[in-house]
């Protein structure tokens, strides 16, 4: 291929969230278009299936640093810097870390070639490998937490994190968050540039043929997510009660896990729902629930992107979520936008209301901007021309 590009994804560790799912996607989409992917996981065990479909290189940079020198520094840093100067144990760590990539990075170049490209993804990678400068590398941000307050330390610490460095954000919303927060944190970066996450359009039609086990009798809605607070399942329950109150004849079917999941058991059991409402768990493929669902519903108060919501319309499934910061309102766009919810119970119990009286007709246009084809055009223009935008905190 004329074109080939080399590109290294690093990963701090590999599960099963969605910043790792998005960079699993990536990196087979690179190999199904000719290109060379690398995935550098640099902690952790990783899940047997990824050996066998990925060029996958495991390095423990954290430990690795600590051979030494590295060693002394580490507990310099343990002993005295971070325990003196609160939140900045990424800092130190980050410096010997950065090194020791450095190195780790020109070794595999010297067997495979130079990257064209380095993306580094999630929180975790960032602050290790801070100190890592490379005009090849782009930090891709799935969100902001604003972690850091706007003090002399918070800037200081904001600034280590960003300050000069290339952004790829993964939503317009995730974009104008991070440039809102580092403009307050008054840091400079270099570039800030929008890529969405592709979506494996075709794979998840695939495994949505599958038999749904166990079967859902009653016409249902369908909600996928980490059981976890920012997801805002109570808000979901509420409305769900508040809805069947006004009549809807709808169950509701809730997949994933987490920290919330007996919370949200009680709570089910409280609102008198326990026989409307299914929890089946973590599923590693939910697509034939989303399938046959009546709309797939999402209320959490912030999603990056929000890929599940593209993964329903892939399946011809109408998608009700909350107005919230992030890149929600990116993808429930055009008809879609008529289920997006006020961010409250009633607001959410409307629109549930509405899908199942009213519902959105789907179309493939509504997901062409995050086929895997489209997301790889646009990594690979940023290989051949510098951005015209720039972005700067004002003067």
């Amino acid at each position: 291929m004329k074109n080939t590009k080399r590109v290294l994804l690093v990963l701090r560790r590999m599960g099963m969230g969605g910043i790792e799912q998005a960079t699993r996607t990536l990196a087979s989409a690179l190999q199904n278009t000719g290109h060379e992917a690398h995935l550098l996981v640099l902690k952790g065990a990783v899940p047997s299936a990824d050996r066998e479909t990925l060029r996958l290189h495991q390095y423990d940079v954290d430990r690795e640093s600590r051979r030494g020198l590295g060693r002394f520094i580490h507990l310099a840093d343990k002993a005295l810097l971070s325990p003196l100067i609160k939140q900045s144990g990424f800092v130190w760590r980050g410096r010997r870390c950065s090194t020791a990539f450095k190195h780790y990075v020109a070794a595999l170049e010297a067997q495979h070639g130079r990257f064209d490209l380095i993306l580094i993804r999630g929180q975790g990678a960032f602050e290790n490998l801070w100190a890592f400068d490379d005009e090849r590398t782009w930090r891709v941000v799935e969100a902001v937490t604003g972690r850091f307050n706007n003090t002399a330390k918070g800037r200081w610490l904001t600034r280590t994190l960003y300050q000069g460095k290339q952004l790829l954000c993964v939503s317009k919303g995730v974009q104008q968050v991070v440039g809102d927060y580092l403009a307050r944190q008054s840091v400079d970066i270099t570039r800030s540039e929008l890529l969405y996450n592709a979506v494996p359009i075709d794979d998840i039609r695939h495994k949505a043929l599958a038999p749904a086990e166990p079967a859902i009798p009653r016409p249902y809605l369908v909600h996928v997510a980490r059981l976890v607070p920012v997801k805002n399942q109570h808000r979901l329950l509420k409305a769900y009660h508040l809805a069947v109150d006004q009549g809807l004849d709808h169950d509701l079917v809730i997949i994933g896990d987490g920290s919330e999941r007996r919370h949200l058991e009680e709570m089910t059991l409280e609102l008198d729902l326990a026989a409307r409402v299914h929890f089946l768990g973590q599923r590693d493929n939910p697509y034939p629930w989303m399938k046959d669902a009546t709309a797939l519903v999402l209320s959490s108060n912030f999603e990056g992107l929000g890929i599940v919501l593209v993964e329903a319309l892939a399946l011809g499934t109408q998608c009700v979520a909350c107005k919230v910061p992030g890149g929600i309102g990116e993808v429930l766009s055009g008809p879609q936008a008529r289920l997006l919810a006020e961010p409250s119970d009633a607001g959410l119990a409307e629109k549930l209301l509405e899908a199942v009286q009213d519902p959105v007709i789907v179309d493939n246009k509504m997901i062409k901007v995050f086929e895997p084809q489209s997301v790889i055009a646009q990594l690979m223009a940023l290989t051949e021309a510098p951005s015209e935008r720039l972005y700067a905190h004002p003067a």
